[in-house]
């Protein structure tokens, strides 16, 4: 009897602890900007400056390759290209040689759950009229890009929200966070789960299986496959003939231009307002489930 007694005791203390632990936890991730992907919990941003400096070099590369960063690509009020990192310094190695600014962050390493790890800051200016390639690798964190219309954009993101508000050829690859997109010339996405929306592109190809895909203007061509999540489309002007695969949801479009619109929906209904079975250019749209609305 006073074994049994002693045991229910000795679990009581442990409880007490799990608790304990679990609310300094819960509190601790109210504060933090919070990321979950595999085990990094409780992600700060670094206010540690390291590295502040401005190069009179013009790089045709801008290569990014960082384990846990928030990142921010913006216009310069100079001719000029300048670096601020905040993190740690013993994980940050920038290099530049020849046209290419090199920037590598490594995370540390860990096993089983990370708690109070720290995201570095990347703050990176470039004049308006940059005209070389910006190839980001990130693992965790956000990603913010200004209007660099001249540039060619290629982004591989694990877990954060990618905004880029204007490039040449855009490519962005995320696992886990939302896609925005303002002004590209072409627009190739993929993404696993989150939204996708871009105002303006002349050709997107994206690829999305768990969230919406919305694109406010397209002026040439698209290929869009979702597998999950409602696509649409509120103004098509196109030149070649274009393709829409859904799985499950639906799928709504506004104006377009004269379009021969072959639609069928498995399980839903399809209206199309105007169609021109004699039109040059053709979109076809297949969906598995949801309706099909066209108000052209």
């Amino acid at each position: 009897m006073m074994k049994n007694k002693k045991l229910i005791i000795v679990l009581i203390i442990l409880l007490s602890i799990i608790m304990i632990a679990l609310s300094i936890l819960f509190v601790d991730l109210l504060q933090s900007d919070f990321k979950f992907k595999g085990f990094r919990i409780g992600l700060q941003t670094s206010n540690d400056l390291i590295l502040d400096k401005t190069y009179e070099e013009e790089f045709n590369n801008i290569v990014i390759d960082t384990a846990t960063s928030k990142i921010f690509i913006k216009k310069s009020n100079t001719e000029k290209i300048k670096l601020v990192i905040y993190g740690e310094k013993e994980n940050t190695k920038v290099e530049n040689n020849l046209d290419s600014l090199n920037i590598e962050i490594n995370g540390k390493n860990c096993l089983g759950f990370c708690f109070k790890q720290k995201l570095a800051k990347i703050e990176l200016s470039l004049p308006e009229k940059y005209t070389g390639n910006i190839n980001i690798k990130n693992e965790y964190g956000d990603i913010s890009i200004d209007k660099f219309l001249n540039a060619n954009i290629d982004v591989q993101e694990d877990n954060g929200d990618v905004k880029i508000l204007g490039g040449n050829i855009i490519k962005v690859n995320n696992n886990y966070g939302d896609i925005e997109i303002n002004n590209a010339n072409i627009s190739n996405i993929n993404a696993e789960c989150g939204d996708v929306y871009i105002t303006k592109t002349n050709d997107a190809t994206i690829k999305n299986s768990y969230g919406d895909i919305k694109l406010e203007s397209i002026n040439n061509y698209f290929y869009l496959e979702n597998a999950c999540g409602d696509i649409k489309l509120n103004s098509i002007n196109l030149n070649k003939d274009s393709y829409i695969k859904s799985d499950y949801g639906d799928i709504e479009i506004g104006n377009t231009n004269e379009l021969f619109i072959d639609a069928k929906t498995e399980l839903g209904d399809v209206k199309i307002k105007n169609n021109y079975n004699k039109a040059d250019i053709t979109l076809k749209i297949e969906n598995e489930c949801g309706d099909i609305e066209v108000n052209n």
